[in-house]
């Protein structure tokens, strides 16, 4: 699970980080940051790539471990 208070980038595997959908520029933000930016008006394209990243990244992970057996 997500915590608000941990950088995005200790929340996000390496293999993930090389994903379209990975910002270095974000990943020293929080993902309260993160959130708060996805979530504005108009939302930050950036922050929503990076908080289905960070809250997708167990099930991408395990697509990819199948995708390489």
């Amino acid at each position: 699970m997500a915590k608000d208070d941990q950088k995005a980038d200790d929340q996000i595997p390496g293999s993930l980080k090389r994903s379209k959908s990975y910002h270095s520029d974000y990943g020293g933000k929080t993902y309260g940051e993160i959130k708060q930016l996805a979530s504005a008006r108009p939302p930050d394209r950036k922050a929503r790539q990076m908080k289905k990243l960070i809250e997708q990244a167990e099930r991408l992970q395990d697509k990819e471990r199948r995708h390489r057996s």
